[in-house]
């Protein structure tokens, strides 16, 4: 790769004029390489050859990959001695169910990868073939090796391709390991992002069920008349199922988004006269009716993304406020109202104790976590959702931080953030905040050694949302439609919310719209920052 072919193969495939997710397809037919320079020799190769425009040769391309990669979801006929011979190694269990649970389904055997393969690699004897693409990908020797393994029509050797096989994912195997073993194990989970839920176990229970995810183990009486699956074409699977997975995102990216959410919401004014009518209603029968919601919203909508919130019916949510944060998010949210209400954020309704907690009802805001559709989105929708949280924070910024201190929670108590076990301050100075954050005086000296420009810059303070990262932020339709989890907000430095949101950000998507907010302005204290999570993670 000191050549730099693997990143002009990337420069190429990313200015041309594709969609986000066919851009993704084929950086990851380069990077998930065995060899990422072969991949990527391959794709300028196909550039370099063709005439046609760059985004037509790509998308050749990125045919030519999904009908390689398919072949593992290819049904092949089995013979009846070699189903004999699969039911004797895995006394006829579903090698993918997990122990304990009730077979309800016969498994059937299956390739590990088809023979199928072999056949439409030697039948393509074009320049840029399938062989040049399987070549590419796995590298010569390798893809050599592949095509041998399912050719091979002995018995044992049939047998080392073979089981029932559902759509899972494996860690790091050792390809050529397993050759005389008679036991071997695997953790087997679920590939990410879109969920595979109609595809069930032997048992009915898909992927999502209970006791993922899982280990399941392969044994054997006689490695070599009777040896187990080959961890090569195990690994080999695991590669192209991952890859053929894009494409199935591809395929759920274009039935379009659900219907809106939000055209089945009351406007906020609506909101504000019914929350001001039922507030004449005498507190005692407001807390019965809370009460009863609670227990209908855990058996309708069972638990949220957190034990402290919990989906109520007639469009509302419960939040039992924390012990660290009190009533922060309340004066978040009244705050909001009151500043800045065209921020989509949760109107708060009324605040009641049950059983020595302290709990507050809010409307829910429609939309969907950002988290979970992030690869969905467009590169249009992308830019446009770096606009409106960009707007959002500028509305922010104008709050007026009318507390004693500069740098505190929104009332002007302490601050409340996942990295500090206690909560800390307020403070009026921004050097006391710093040295807080570092947790001891000696500590400021091994930081200055590594990054000279630690804690240099002043700042501006500026009211926060202090938990920005992509489960907080709600899309509908593919447009930001609200922000949750107000708990961690504040008045603190203007560079705050870009830390906090980058130390969250998983993937090149995430960043590149935190790029598009923030830009470059806080590089400064973003690598301070990063020294700060290498040497002191959260709640330490």
């Amino acid at each position: 790769m000191a050549d730099g072919t693997v990143d002009s193969a990337i420069s190429a495939i990313e200015a041309a004029d594709l969609t986000a997710i066919e851009h993704k397809i084929l950086v990851h037919f380069v990077t998930q390489a065995y060899e990422p320079n072969l991949a990527a020799r391959e794709v300028l190769d196909r550039i370099r050859d063709d005439d046609r425009p760059v985004e037509e040769t790509l998308r050749v391309l990125k045919q030519d990959w999904h009908k390689l990669v398919a072949i593992i979801s290819r049904q092949t006929p089995f013979d009846a001695s070699l189903k004999d011979l699969v039911a004797r190694r895995d006394p006829s269990r579903c090698c993918v169910t997990p122990p304990g649970r009730q077979q309800l389904d016969e498994p059937e055997p299956t390739f590990i990868i088809p023979p199928a393969l072999s056949k439409l690699v030697d039948t393509d004897e074009t320049k840029h073939s399938f062989k040049s693409l399987l070549d590419a990908f796995m590298t010569p020797s390798r893809a050599a090796r592949l095509k041998n393994m399912v050719s091979d029509r002995s018995d044992p050797g049939r047998l080392a391709n073979a089981l029932l096989l559902a759509p899972g994912s494996w860690d790091s195997l050792d390809e050529d390991a397993g050759k005389e073993d008679l036991k071997a194990a695997y953790i087997i989970f679920e590939i990410c992002p879109e969920p595979y839920d109609h595809i069930l176990l032997a048992d009915r229970y898909s992927f999502y069920g209970p006791g993922s995810p899982y280990t399941i183990t392969f044994q054997t009486e006689d490695p070599k008349q009777l040896p187990l699956p080959s961890p090569f074409l195990l690994k080999t699977h695991f590669k192209f199922a991952t890859a053929l997975h894009r494409f199935y995102v591809k395929e759920r990216i274009a039935e379009g988004w659900a219907p809106l959410q939000s055209l089945s919401y009351f406007s906020r004014s609506t909101q504000l006269i019914a929350r001001t009518l039922w507030l004449l209603v005498p507190k005692f029968l407001r807390i019965t009716c809370y009460r009863h919601l609670l227990k209908r919203g855990k058996s309708t909508y069972g638990y949220d993304i957190s034990a402290v919130v919990q989906q109520l019916p007639l469009g509302l949510y419960a939040k039992r406020c924390t012990i660290r944060a009190a009533d922060n998010e309340i004066s978040a949210l009244r705050i909001l109202e009151r500043k800045a209400p065209s921020i989509p954020a949760p109107l708060i309704i009324d605040t009641f104790t049950d059983d020595s907690a302290d709990w507050f009802i809010m409307t829910r805001v429609p939309g969907t976590r950002l988290e979970n559709v992030l690869h969905r989105t467009s590169h249009a929708e992308r830019a446009q959702l770096a606009t409106d949280l960009s707007n959002i924070l500028a509305q922010m910024h104008k709050i007026e931080n009318t507390s004693p201190y500069r740098f505190g929670n929104v009332s002007g108590g302490p601050i409340y953030d996942n990295r500090l076990i206690d909560s800390a301050g307020p403070f009026n100075s921004e050097g006391n905040l710093n040295m807080r954050l570092l947790g001891r005086t000696e500590f400021m000296k091994y930081l200055m050694d590594e990054v000279p420009t630690a804690f240099s810059r002043s700042h501006d303070s500026v009211f926060t949302h202090g938990d920005l990262f992509f489960s907080n932020v709600l899309v509908d339709g593919g447009r930001l439609s609200g922000l949750v989890d107000w708990e961690g907000a504040g008045f603190m430095p203007a560079y705050w919310d870009f830390i906090k949101a980058m130390r969250t950000a998983k993937n090149d998507e995430a960043v590149g719209i935190y790029r598009r907010v923030w830009g470059h302005e806080f590089d400064v204290e973003l690598k301070t920052e990063k020294w700060i999570w290498k040497v002191f993670p959260y709640g330490s």
